[in-house]
């Protein structure tokens, strides 16, 4: 197993610069989600620690080692690709062996190891088959095979399961969050779904234009975000922004958060709408609730009674309202007087 950590890291192509001076560590055995938009640098970061596209300047450790200078092939890393990479014309088991022959591993080694690996995967009796052959799922447990193999210290995983399909997407996340807790290895794992990200990882590690915005737990993440965009990039639907008064007050709540009745409840926040549009989705309803301000927020509720033009009242405690300033920083209690402004600005809204 290995840490990252990142110094004063840079990266620019060309004139661009993408990364700037980022500091990050990630924790040593971990399951490490980076998390962000299209064009946020994560994978830019990965491919940093893979050696594939080495940082213009600063110092990336690995197992507290500088491995700046040091080959893809010696840094005790391995990559799994979104497309997987296979050689078509070679088996399953030749596929999974061809960089253990690269390296000098003996024959007897190479064949216990694909022995072992192919059990853990479940490929043992796909060894002789072509990859063409296989369905998504089992050309994505060659690929992973193909890595542990090599037995490395870090995994690295560009967007794997971005190929398959939504089932079995949900069935290679389990997969993979098992497969960690067996090799007990650090794993750093890109991707733009957060709903991915919640499910899979120790850590996240939320990016935008080449920034951390946040790094925490799931639960963290969710619960406590440190900026609108972390506020709304994670949960399904995104977190409800509204303007609160003026001096560029905003307040948010989560959809799920919200009461919704026909009187209201009593909370300190209550906002009178009528339903525009609604969403059956099994288990939870999904309401769009156009406000009398002219605005309108989403509302995901376990009562599916309502009905589109219905009139209702939206009602959320004050422990689910979140605050941000101007520039979308996060305002919370017990950080100076602020905090009660914004309060007072909810009371005389309500």
């Amino acid at each position: 197993m290995a840490g990252i950590e990142f110094k004063k890291v840079c990266k620019s192509f060309g004139t661009t610069k993408v990364i700037e001076n980022l500091d990050l560590s990630i924790r040593d055995g971990k399951f490490t989600v980076l998390l962000g938009p299209s064009g946020c640098g994560k994978t830019t970061l990965l491919r940093m620690i893979a050696g594939i596209g080495p940082a213009t300047s600063g110092e990336i450790l690995i197992d507290g080692k500088d491995v700046s200078d040091i080959p893809p092939g010696r840094r005790g890393v391995a990559m799994v690709f979104q497309n997987y990479a296979l050689y078509p014309t070679m088996t399953v088991e030749e596929n999974i062996e061809f960089g253990l022959k690269n390296n000098g591993v003996p024959r007897d080694e190479r064949k216990r190891l694909i022995k072992d690996v192919s059990e853990i995967v479940g490929l043992t009796e796909y060894l002789k088959r072509k990859p063409s052959t296989l369905s998504g799922g089992q050309r994505q447990r060659v690929a992973l095979a193909r890595a542990m193999v090599k037995k490395p210290r870090v995994f690295l995983m560009d967007e794997p399961l971005s190929n398959l399909d939504a089932k079995l997407r949900l069935a290679m996340r389990a997969e993979l969050i098992e497969l960690h807790r067996r090799l007990a290895t650090t794993f750093v794992y890109v991707t733009h779904d957060q709903v991915e990200a919640m499910a899979m990882a120790d850590d996240i590690v939320l990016m935008d234009k080449g920034e951390i915005q946040q790094q925490d737990t799931p639960e963290g993440i969710y619960r406590d975000p440190n900026n609108i965009f972390t506020a709304q990039f994670i949960g399904t639907p995104a977190m409800n922004v509204l303007p609160l008064g003026t001096a560029g007050m905003q307040m948010g709540y989560r959809p799920e958060k919200v009461v919704m009745s026909k009187a209201g409840t009593g909370q300190l926040y209550q906002a009178a709408g009528t339903i525009v549009t609604r969403e059956m989705l099994g288990s939870e309803t999904l309401y769009k609730v156009g406000l009398k301000d002219g605005k309108s927020v989403m509302v995901k509720s376990s009562d599916e009674s309502f009905r589109s033009g219905e009139d209702v009242v939206l009602s959320v405690a004050q422990e689910d309202i979140y605050f941000f300033d101007r520039a979308g920083k996060r305002v919370r209690a017990g950080e100076g007087t602020e905090y009660e402004a914004y309060l007072a600005a909810v009371r005389r809204g309500a």
